[in-house]
Protein backbone atom coordinates (compact mmCIF):
# COMPACT_ATOMS: atom_id res chain seq x y z
CA UNK A 1 0.00 0.00 0.00
CA UNK A 2 1.05 3.60 -0.49
CA UNK A 3 2.76 5.51 2.30
CA UNK A 4 1.56 8.65 4.03
CA UNK A 5 -0.13 11.34 1.94
CA UNK A 6 0.70 14.99 2.68
CA UNK A 7 -1.74 17.57 1.29
CA UNK A 8 -0.66 21.22 1.52
CA UNK A 9 -3.14 24.02 0.90
CA UNK A 10 -0.69 26.32 -0.88
CA UNK A 11 1.10 29.47 0.16
CA UNK A 12 4.59 29.76 1.57
CA UNK A 13 5.04 31.70 4.79
CA UNK A 14 8.57 31.11 5.98
CA UNK A 15 7.45 30.56 9.57
CA UNK A 16 5.16 27.70 8.48
CA UNK A 17 7.66 25.80 6.33
CA UNK A 18 9.07 23.50 9.01
CA UNK A 19 5.62 22.36 10.18
CA UNK A 20 4.46 21.60 6.62
CA UNK A 21 7.09 21.17 3.91
CA UNK A 22 9.60 20.12 6.57
CA UNK A 23 7.21 17.51 7.91
CA UNK A 24 7.01 15.86 4.51
CA UNK A 25 10.76 16.06 3.91
CA UNK A 26 11.48 14.41 7.28
CA UNK A 27 9.10 11.56 6.46
CA UNK A 28 10.75 10.96 3.10
CA UNK A 29 14.46 11.49 3.64
CA UNK A 30 15.74 8.98 6.15
CA UNK A 31 19.22 8.54 4.68
CA UNK A 32 21.75 11.03 3.23
CA UNK A 33 21.60 9.17 -0.09
CA UNK A 34 17.82 9.50 -0.41
CA UNK A 35 16.38 11.70 -3.15
CA UNK A 36 13.22 13.78 -3.08
CA UNK A 37 11.55 14.03 -6.49
CA UNK A 38 9.82 17.34 -7.22
CA UNK A 39 7.27 17.02 -10.03
CA UNK A 40 6.88 20.28 -11.94
CA UNK A 41 4.30 20.88 -14.69
CA UNK A 42 4.41 24.21 -16.51
CA UNK A 43 3.49 25.36 -20.00
CA UNK A 44 7.01 26.49 -20.96
CA UNK A 45 10.64 26.00 -19.98
CA UNK A 46 11.01 29.42 -18.37
CA UNK A 47 8.09 28.85 -16.01
CA UNK A 48 9.34 25.35 -15.21
CA UNK A 49 12.77 26.65 -14.22
CA UNK A 50 11.23 29.40 -12.11
CA UNK A 51 9.11 26.83 -10.30
CA UNK A 52 12.14 24.60 -9.74
CA UNK A 53 14.06 27.52 -8.24
CA UNK A 54 11.15 28.49 -5.98
CA UNK A 55 10.66 24.98 -4.58
CA UNK A 56 14.40 24.48 -4.23
CA UNK A 57 14.43 27.49 -1.92
CA UNK A 58 11.53 26.09 0.12
CA UNK A 59 13.05 22.65 0.65
CA UNK A 60 16.62 23.82 1.25
CA UNK A 61 15.16 26.18 3.86
CA UNK A 62 13.92 23.11 5.78
CA UNK A 63 17.41 21.57 5.68
CA UNK A 64 17.15 19.41 2.56
CA UNK A 65 20.50 19.58 0.72
CA UNK A 66 20.10 20.66 -2.89
CA UNK A 67 21.88 17.43 -3.90
CA UNK A 68 18.92 15.46 -2.56
CA UNK A 69 16.37 17.33 -4.70
CA UNK A 70 15.58 15.88 -8.12
CA UNK A 71 13.27 17.77 -10.51
CA UNK A 72 10.95 15.82 -12.78
CA UNK A 73 9.66 18.16 -15.49
CA UNK A 74 6.43 17.00 -17.12
CA UNK A 75 3.91 18.39 -19.60
CA UNK A 76 0.66 17.31 -21.20
CA UNK A 77 2.71 16.08 -24.17
CA UNK A 78 5.21 14.29 -21.93
CA UNK A 79 3.27 13.25 -18.81
CA UNK A 80 4.59 11.56 -15.72
CA UNK A 81 5.08 7.80 -16.17
CA UNK A 82 5.98 4.82 -14.04
CA UNK A 83 9.33 4.57 -15.85
CA UNK A 84 10.22 8.19 -15.01
CA UNK A 85 9.50 7.69 -11.32
CA UNK A 86 11.22 4.31 -11.13
CA UNK A 87 14.33 5.65 -12.83
CA UNK A 88 14.47 8.54 -10.36
CA UNK A 89 14.09 6.04 -7.48
CA UNK A 90 13.00 8.70 -4.97
CA UNK A 91 12.38 8.23 -1.26
CA UNK A 92 9.49 10.68 -1.54
CA UNK A 93 7.57 12.32 -4.37
CA UNK A 94 6.24 15.87 -4.13
CA UNK A 95 3.97 17.43 -6.77
CA UNK A 96 4.37 21.19 -6.86
CA UNK A 97 1.79 23.92 -7.32
CA UNK A 98 0.58 25.86 -10.34
CA UNK A 99 -2.48 25.73 -12.56
CA UNK A 100 -4.49 22.68 -11.54
CA UNK A 101 -5.71 21.81 -15.08
CA UNK A 102 -2.09 21.86 -16.29
CA UNK A 103 -0.96 19.56 -13.50
CA UNK A 104 -3.93 17.28 -14.08
CA UNK A 105 -3.02 16.85 -17.75
CA UNK A 106 0.65 16.18 -16.99
CA UNK A 107 0.35 14.00 -13.87
CA UNK A 108 -3.00 12.22 -14.20
CA UNK A 109 -2.88 11.26 -17.89
CA UNK A 110 -1.26 7.94 -16.94
CA UNK A 111 -1.92 7.10 -13.31
CA UNK A 112 -0.05 3.78 -13.51
CA UNK A 113 2.97 5.59 -12.02
CA UNK A 114 1.17 5.57 -8.66
CA UNK A 115 1.94 1.85 -8.58
CA UNK A 116 5.46 2.89 -7.59
CA UNK A 117 4.05 4.49 -4.44
CA UNK A 118 2.24 1.27 -3.60
CA UNK A 119 5.27 -0.93 -4.30
CA UNK A 120 7.70 1.15 -2.24
CA UNK A 121 5.48 2.75 0.39
CA UNK A 122 7.17 6.12 -0.09
CA UNK A 123 5.20 9.24 0.93
CA UNK A 124 3.39 11.46 -1.55
CA UNK A 125 3.21 15.19 -1.02
CA UNK A 126 1.48 17.89 -2.97
CA UNK A 127 0.81 21.58 -2.59
CA UNK A 128 -2.04 23.50 -4.19
CA UNK A 129 -2.53 21.74 -7.57
CA UNK A 130 -0.46 18.80 -6.32
CA UNK A 131 -2.86 18.35 -3.42
CA UNK A 132 -6.03 18.80 -5.49
CA UNK A 133 -5.16 16.10 -8.03
CA UNK A 134 -4.39 13.53 -5.31
CA UNK A 135 -8.13 13.00 -4.93
CA UNK A 136 -10.18 10.21 -6.41
CA UNK A 137 -12.41 12.90 -7.92
CA UNK A 138 -10.27 15.97 -8.45
CA UNK A 139 -11.69 19.48 -8.43
CA UNK A 140 -9.84 21.22 -11.27
CA UNK A 141 -11.41 24.64 -10.82
CA UNK A 142 -14.38 26.71 -11.86
CA UNK A 143 -16.12 29.73 -10.37
CA UNK A 144 -19.71 29.02 -11.44
CA UNK A 145 -22.25 26.34 -10.56
CA UNK A 146 -25.33 25.57 -12.61
CA UNK A 147 -28.79 25.02 -11.12
CA UNK A 148 -32.08 25.18 -13.02
CA UNK A 149 -29.99 25.69 -16.15
CA UNK A 150 -28.61 28.96 -14.79
CA UNK A 151 -24.88 29.43 -14.11
CA UNK A 152 -24.28 31.43 -10.94
CA UNK A 153 -21.10 32.66 -9.26
CA UNK A 154 -19.80 30.60 -6.35
CA UNK A 155 -16.49 32.43 -5.80
CA UNK A 156 -14.45 35.13 -7.51
CA UNK A 157 -13.38 34.46 -11.07
CA UNK A 158 -9.67 34.71 -10.25
CA UNK A 159 -9.89 31.48 -8.26
CA UNK A 160 -11.44 29.56 -11.16
CA UNK A 161 -8.13 28.18 -12.54
CA UNK A 162 -9.08 29.50 -15.98
CA UNK A 163 -12.29 27.43 -16.02
CA UNK A 164 -15.82 28.82 -15.78
CA UNK A 165 -17.98 25.86 -14.64
CA UNK A 166 -17.18 23.90 -11.49
CA UNK A 167 -15.20 21.02 -13.01
CA UNK A 168 -14.42 17.61 -11.52
CA UNK A 169 -12.33 14.94 -13.24
CA UNK A 170 -10.78 11.60 -12.17
CA UNK A 171 -7.63 12.22 -10.14
CA UNK A 172 -4.86 10.03 -8.73
CA UNK A 173 -7.15 8.26 -6.20
CA UNK A 174 -4.52 8.52 -3.47
CA UNK A 175 -7.23 9.72 -1.09
CA UNK A 176 -10.96 8.86 -1.35
CA UNK A 177 -12.18 12.43 -0.82
CA UNK A 178 -12.02 15.59 -2.92
CA UNK A 179 -9.49 18.31 -2.07
CA UNK A 180 -9.72 22.05 -2.54
CA UNK A 181 -6.94 24.45 -1.60
CA UNK A 182 -6.33 28.10 -0.63
CA UNK A 183 -9.59 27.59 1.26
CA UNK A 184 -9.93 30.69 3.45
CA UNK A 185 -7.60 32.85 1.39
CA UNK A 186 -9.37 32.42 -1.96
CA UNK A 187 -12.82 31.34 -0.82
CA UNK A 188 -12.64 27.89 -2.38
CA UNK A 189 -14.45 26.32 0.57
CA UNK A 190 -17.65 27.48 -1.14
CA UNK A 191 -16.66 25.59 -4.29
CA UNK A 192 -16.22 22.38 -2.34
CA UNK A 193 -19.59 22.89 -0.63
CA UNK A 194 -21.26 23.24 -4.03
CA UNK A 195 -19.41 20.18 -5.37
CA UNK A 196 -20.71 18.05 -2.49
CA UNK A 197 -24.23 19.47 -2.63
CA UNK A 198 -24.45 18.89 -6.39
CA UNK A 199 -23.25 15.30 -5.98
CA UNK A 200 -20.08 15.87 -8.01
CA UNK A 201 -18.04 14.51 -5.09
CA UNK A 202 -19.13 12.52 -2.05
CA UNK A 203 -17.09 14.48 0.49
CA UNK A 204 -13.98 16.61 0.68
CA UNK A 205 -11.45 18.65 2.60
CA UNK A 206 -10.74 22.33 1.90
CA UNK A 207 -7.26 23.23 3.17
CA UNK A 208 -5.97 26.67 4.06
CA UNK A 209 -2.65 28.03 2.88
CA UNK A 210 0.38 27.19 5.05
CA UNK A 211 -1.52 24.17 6.36
CA UNK A 212 -0.92 20.45 5.85
CA UNK A 213 -3.40 17.60 6.08
CA UNK A 214 -1.53 14.33 6.60
CA UNK A 215 -3.43 11.14 5.74
CA UNK A 216 -2.18 7.80 7.02
CA UNK A 217 -4.74 5.16 6.22
CA UNK A 218 -7.88 6.24 8.08
CA UNK A 219 -5.96 8.65 10.30
CA UNK A 220 -5.97 12.39 9.57
CA UNK A 221 -3.70 14.94 11.23
CA UNK A 222 -3.40 18.69 10.63
CA UNK A 223 -0.22 20.76 10.82
CA UNK A 224 0.56 24.39 10.19
CA UNK A 225 -1.10 27.74 10.69
CA UNK A 226 -4.60 27.50 9.25
CA UNK A 227 -7.81 25.52 9.07
CA UNK A 228 -9.00 22.39 7.33
CA UNK A 229 -12.70 22.22 6.52
CA UNK A 230 -14.36 18.81 6.21
CA UNK A 231 -17.41 18.92 3.95
CA UNK A 232 -19.84 16.01 3.73
CA UNK A 233 -23.50 15.26 3.37
CA UNK A 234 -25.48 15.17 6.60
CA UNK A 235 -29.06 14.29 7.39
CA UNK A 236 -30.14 17.88 6.85
CA UNK A 237 -27.95 18.69 3.86
CA UNK A 238 -24.29 19.59 3.58
CA UNK A 239 -22.35 19.66 6.85
CA UNK A 240 -19.06 21.55 7.40
CA UNK A 241 -16.74 20.98 10.36
CA UNK A 242 -13.67 23.10 11.06
CA UNK A 243 -10.38 21.65 12.26
CA UNK A 244 -6.96 23.05 13.21
CA UNK A 245 -3.54 21.70 14.11
CA UNK A 246 -3.39 19.58 17.23
CA UNK A 247 -6.78 17.92 16.77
Amino acid sequence: MAGKIFLHGGGDKAESRVATFGLFAAAALRQPTNKLALVIAEVDETAAQESWQAYSVIFTAVNVPIEQLLPLFVTAAQPLTYEMVAQANPAGLFVCGGMTPTYHQAVCADTSWTRYLQETGIPYGGTSAGAAIAAQSAILGGWQATRQNVAREILFMGAGEGIDPLTVRPGLSLVPFAVDVHASQMGTLSRLIHAVELGLVAEGWAIDENTMLMVNGRSHQIFGAGHCYHVQRGSGGVAVTIHTAGE
